[in-house]
């Protein structure tokens, strides 16, 4: 498979309804917002997360995994004994019986070697792996990056719900006690990534894993089904190419909602607002290295520009970009 020769950027939109999309355990797992401006915020942890699940639930033998080179190397895993595997566990699980006696930098070569090439999520994102106290850490920058905080294009007002549970709060109480939990009424989040070219080659970041990237993305969002996170659907994920060493930044900041229905807050759904794209399609039609668009939009989004609305990809095209459906 060959290695990436482009840089991309990734604008991805979803939305988020009566669930937590992030919650932050200092804070008794509220959903995280910026003090300031009220936006909720998505780490890139937790963006990361969503698309190693999906990977993971892809093929679920551990062993045909490793033998496709898509491992998740980032996930729990058990030492012989039963106990939660440390870094340097971890990495020794990836190295043959000859491997295992080497030390130092030979021995962190080893482990880079089977790690990359048997882990997709290491060959995306990166790796830090301990080796021990006399050996030097593995160290890897993925070449896939998103912003550390993927913020919400409007205000969003935190609810705190109360409901039964399934048991007795103590051993001597005749009724069940109650749970708490928080969760955000609606949420349109925002979210960046870069894909750089020159870090790919250090990882071997191929065009297929890319492409397993975007799918995890798009359909690992919608796949979100625990207690917390039921409520995520994709939007809009768009997918720009460039000239290697370009690209045009600032993706999220030339976007905005407009026509909303009331207050951030109140909103509750796509028919609630549209989203104009006026200002990032005019970036890119004069920002020469771009050399094309992909995309793919639920239509239920509803985007505009210069004041006409259509889908996105419409709308790009009037713009005389050079646009093509995105296929996952």
């Amino acid at each position: 498979m060959s290695v990436i020769s482009h840089r991309y950027e990734i604008l991805f939109l979803y939305e988020t309804k009566d669930c937590n999309p992030n919650g932050d355990p200092l804070d008794e797992n509220r959903p995280r917002t910026d003090p300031e401006t009220g936006e909720a915020t998505i780490s890139d942890v937790r963006i990361k997360r969503t698309v190693r699940d999906y990977l993971l639930s892809l093929e679920p033998d551990a062993k045909q995994r490793l033998d496709a080179g898509r491992e998740i190397l980032i996930r729990d895993t058990l030492k012989p004994d039963g106990h939660l595997a440390q870094g340097e566990d971890r990495a020794e699980q990836f190295l043959d019986a000859a491997a295992k006696g080497k030390k130092g930098e030979v021995k962190r070569q080893a482990v880079q070697e089977a790690v990359l090439s048997a882990c997709i999520d290491a060959r995306l994102f990166g790796a830090t792996l301990p080796l021990g106290k006399t050996n030097p850490s593995l160290q890897l920058t993925g070449p896939v990056q998103f912003a550390a905080f993927n913020r919400s294009l409007h205000r969003v007002s935190p609810m705190l719900v109360q409901q039964t549970a399934a048991y007795a709060g103590s051993a001597s109480a005749n009724q069940k006690s109650f749970a708490e939990r928080w969760l955000l009424p609606y949420a349109l989040i925002a979210a960046y990534g870069v894909v750089n070219e020159t870090a790919a080659h250090t990882t071997g970041l191929s065009e297929t894993d890319l492409k397993y990237l975007l799918e995890g993305l798009w359909q690992g969002t919608a796949a979100l089904n625990t207690h917390s996170k039921l409520g995520h659907d994709p939007l809009l994920l768009v997918v720009a190419e460039y000239q290697p060493g370009y690209r045009l930044g600032a993706l999220t900041h030339r976007i905005a909602l407009v026509d909303k229905c009331g207050e951030d807050t109140a909103l509750r759904s796509t028919r609630d607002y549209k989203l104009d794209v006026s200002e990032l399609l005019a970036a890119w039609r004069d920002y020469a290295p771009l050399n094309g668009l992909q995309v793919l939009q639920d239509p239920r989004l509803q985007c505009q520009a210069q004041g006409e609305q259509a889908l996105f990809t419409a709308l790009a095209q009037q713009a005389n970009l050079p646009v093509k459906a995105l296929d996952l």
